[in-house]
């Protein structure tokens, strides 16, 4: 698909998504759109966000289920991951931390996740997003490493989104966009660069990681709940 249909694909729910989405992405410019239909990542940044635009070329509840996957985590280096509330596409609460590169200390912090069915439904665009909900940070010392979880900082704030705009039975549009801020003494700056940065890896991460869950959603699944709230029906 070439960047003039992305675009207008775009177009076709951008107002829509302006007025319904929990995080709803600033204006995205026809670069981003040239540097998804090259196979890229594109990316652009406001004051105090990032944003990332790529053509995956899975299908939208694929690419949903791998985005949600409780094993995902494990394919981010460093990253450690547990599971307060709730488990693969239900609305979550999860433990992270993440090993920083020395000197820098690592972070650690609590997200909400959750899904706007309201916006699938009117939209057919699919949104999980989270929110940084560090109030039952403490009560995750118990369930990981003491000594890790004593020594990690407590990151200020994460709050993003992914939105998943279907092309057609094969293909899906995401924007996902992330605000950062690491706490201690990083200016915002450094977390903004480190954000863009990694974006484009952990994009196309989830984009590989699909074929993992396509293996393991076959018959005798146990169904998830797409974006709509309706159940995706197990891989043939």
């Amino acid at each position: 698909m070439d960047a003039a249909a992305l675009a207008a694909s775009w177009a076709e729910v951008a107002a829509q998504v302006g007025q319904m989405a929990e995080n709803p992405p600033p204006s995205l410019p026809r670069a981003v759109f040239d540097d998804a239909a090259a196979g890229r990542v594109g990316r652009i940044s406001s004051a105090d966000s990032a944003v990332g635009v790529g053509l995956m070329r899975v299908p939208q509840a694929l690419v949903w289920l791998s985005l949600t996957d409780d094993r995902l985590s494990e394919d981010v280096e460093g990253l450690t991951e547990i599971a307060l509330e709730g488990r693969w596409s239900s609305p979550k609460l999860l433990y992270q931390r993440l090993d920083m590169p020395w000197p820098v200390q690592d972070r650690h912090w609590v997200l909400r996740l959750r899904n706007n069915t309201a916006l699938a439904l009117s939209t057919g665009v699919w949104e999980r997003a989270w929110r940084i909900d560090n109030a039952r940070l403490a009560e995750s010392r118990e369930r990981t490493d003491p000594a890790a979880f004593d020594g990690a900082i407590t990151m200020a704030d994460n709050t993003g989104s992914w939105l998943l705009v279907s092309l057609d039975t094969a293909d899906t549009l995401a924007v996902y966009q992330v605000r950062v801020d690491l706490g201690g003494n990083i200016p915002a700056e450094a977390a903004e660069a480190y954000t863009r940065a990694s974006m484009a890896s952990f994009m196309r991460g989830v984009e590989v990681h699909a074929a993992d869950v396509a293996a393991r959603y076959g018959a005798g699944c146990t169904p998830q709940l797409g974006g709509d709230g309706k159940p995706i029906p197990c891989l043939p």
